[in-house]
């Protein structure tokens, strides 16, 4: 796992649309998302059923992790780790400070992976977390279009095509005229004749199995959900 997409609506703005194609075994169940309180703090993501984590959270205090399989390159997976990454994922949204949260954290014997943060308490802000297993690196980001696609999932030449049919997308448009609907439609469409690297695969037990967008506008965070295996799609608001 996984695709993801974020776009900024306008400058010194702190709307957004974020958009994450889950890549998994289709054997592994998922539930839709839900209001969760946890630590008298209410989040909204849809659960890993197997492990009770989740690939991708919204918290009230208007923070996102999003999380995908792998650091910068691919990695070979060992029989077990200590703890899951998507509970991993969870602890981090959780904390009062983000940063000062992956500095304290023990992220040994867990599987490499990588996190893309949003934060826009104050301004937006965009922040990528890596860990390979070795190393842990916090970097920010600028503020404007990102895609990102799974290292385990992807190799370097697949990255590349997937960046030029979303710097297309963006190109043909203005910042300000993209709307979630037009994000959503290009998730389900970019290279949607090549099962293998577009953006809904399907390589026998791996597939796409759903997608989840995030969108903060007129203060309102709605979350909308499409699981791909069953044609079902919710949506979510976080008050």
């Amino acid at each position: 796992m996984c695709t993801i997409s974020f776009i900024p609506s306008v400058e010194n703005s702190t709307e957004f649309i974020f958009t994450s194609n889950r890549d998994e075994a289709s054997n592994r169940p998922t539930l839709a998302p839900e209001v969760y309180t946890e630590n008298g703090i209410q989040l909204l993501y849809p659960k890993d059923e197997i492990a009770g984590g989740t690939w991708i959270a919204v918290s009230e205090q208007q923070k996102l992790i999003c999380l995908m399989n792998g650091a910068e390159k691919a990695h070979q997976r060992q029989k077990d780790y200590r703890k899951s990454r998507g509970v991993v994922l969870k602890d981090l949204l959780l904390a009062s400070d983000f940063n000062k949260a992956v500095e304290n954290y023990d992220f040994v014997g867990i599987e490499p992976f990588t996190m893309i943060y949003v934060s826009w308490q104050e301004k937006l802000e965009l922040q990528q977390l890596s860990w390979n297993g070795d190393e842990v690196k916090l970097s920010n980001l600028p503020v404007k279009p990102h895609i990102w696609s799974a290292s385990m999932t992807y190799t370097s030449a697949m990255k590349k095509e997937r960046h030029e049919w979303f710097d297309d997308f963006i190109s043909k448009q203005n910042l300000v005229e993209i709307t979630s609907e037009k994000v959503w439609q290009f998730h389900h469409e970019a290279g949607k004749n090549d099962k293998n690297n577009g953006f809904i695969i399907d390589r026998g037990l791996l597939k796409t199995t759903s997608i989840t967008q995030v969108k903060f506008e007129e203060n309102e965070i709605k979350m909308k959900f499409e699981n791909l295996l069953k044609g079902e799609t919710t949506t979510k608001l976080l008050v």
